[in-house]
């Protein structure tokens, strides 16, 4: 018995098959990379709206965006290496310990990092600590992002930042999510 060989109208549409076989898989491979990469450009755009202390931002100087670990959102960090923030230019750099930081502007925490070994490190820096771990507000960070209902929205820690000396506008806490603030004892 002979088995005739697939023609090319038979190979194209095996191909076309396969291609959309794979589709779904490339979508969502595309999306969760597009998750990270909104996020980073989340982390950019929040920098316009936070101030340092004089000192940390002197003209021509770079403003360090710190992450500690590897993962998908200090990679699309990378991407933000020499964009401009007011007069300064960002600086990705990767750390290898927690006590580094202190020579940061902002510090990424991709996993859940315990509050006493944070406020060790940094012992209230001028550093904006963000993370997309759930629940870091409560662990040390001043801006937790996180995705609700597809879209990336963030969390702010006010009184970490203001013991930290920095300045949030009001402009980007009135996008926040959720502004955590304790009023003071009258």
């Amino acid at each position: 018995m002979l088995i005739p060989r697939p023609g090319w109208r038979t190979r194209r549409t095996a191909w076309w098959m396969l291609a959309l076989c794979l589709l779904p898989v490339q979508q969502a491979a595309a999306q969760a990379a597009s998750a990270e990469m909104l996020k980073a450009e989340v982390i950019y755009r929040a920098l316009m709206f936070v101030t340092w202390p004089a000192g940390r931002e002197a003209a021509g100087r770079s403003l360090p965006v710190c992450t500690l670990g590897e993962g998908r959102v200090e990679t699309a960090l990378q991407a933000l290496q020499g964009r401009p923030i007011r007069h300064l230019s960002v600086e990705v750099r990767r750390l290898a310990k927690l006590d580094q930081a202190v020579h940061c502007q902002l510090l990424y925490v991709s996993t859940p990092t315990p509050m006493p070994a944070l406020k060790a490190a940094l012992a209230d820096a001028p550093v904006l600590v963000v993370s997309d771990a759930s629940a870091m507000l409560d662990h040390g960070a001043m801006i937790n992002l996180q995705i609700e209902d597809g879209r990336i929205v963030f969390d702010v820690e006010l009184d970490a930042t203001r013991r930290a000396g920095l300045d949030i506008s009001t402009k980007l806490l009135r996008l926040a999510r959720f502004v955590r603030h304790q009023q003071p004892a009258s």
